[in-house]
């Protein structure tokens, strides 16, 4: 019985070496990559590109959707940090990398209609071809990247979730306030990457 219990000991410390090795490869690959300039079309009508946005400290990019359950859980927190944010020099946008043709409710038509039935004050992009999510490895919706100016180039300093309870944000744990916080006072992130959860990208190929 002594034997088997320290058969098992030594799977999970395996087990857990294994995950902290994924952990630390993802945070490796993911982690200051560079983000190319990209531009795209908005929900209502505007072209928003990467391009010329040296003003701002920071950029809070969120993929989301129409048709997620869990994304539209988090429409109000996300107008309340784009309004406490930009003054502060960190910008929001949302992207919508789901395929159209697979999902009739992320045409351009109906980004319009949500953005304005539920008064989006950032810009919501259609990733028509999902090269910008693929650029930045995105996985669910929703899911947050924040990218900071550095050497004249736009890098991910943070992957994760905009916090952890999408049902109670009065008990939630915010972590993308607390990256852009970190960041605004110039101090290292300390959870720069969380795990997501919510509804899959899938990607045409």
């Amino acid at each position: 019985m002594k034997k088997l219990f320290y058969v098992y000991m030594i799977f999970f410390i395996l087990i857990s070496l294994s995950i902290s090795e994924i952990n630390a490869k993802e945070k490796q690959s993911i982690i200051n990559r560079v983000i190319k300039p990209f531009a795209a079309n908005t929900a209502l009508g505007t072209l928003f590109s990467l391009h010329g946005k040296d003003e701002y400290a920071a950029i809070a990019v969120v993929f989301t959707c129409n048709h997620c359950p869990f994304a539209n859980l988090y429409t109000d927190r996300l107008n309340a940090f784009y309004q406490e944010y930009l003054p502060k020099g960190v910008l929001l946008i949302a992207i919508n990398p789901m395929d159209s043709i697979l999902y009739e409710d992320e045409t351009l038509i109906n980004m319009k209609t949500k953005a304005l039935k539920d008064n989006f004050l950032f810009p919501y992009l259609q990733d028509a071809d999902q090269s910008i999510a693929k650029a930045f490895s995105a996985d669910f919706t929703p899911q947050v990247y924040l990218l900071q100016k550095r050497h004249s180039s736009w890098k991910i300093v943070y992957k994760g979730i905009i916090d952890d309870n999408g049902k109670s944000p009065e008990i939630a744990r915010k972590y993308l306030k607390e990256a852009a916080d970190s960041l605004l006072l110039q101090r290292p992130i300390k959870d720069s990457i969380i795990e997501s959860f919510g509804c899959k990208i899938i990607y045409r190929h």
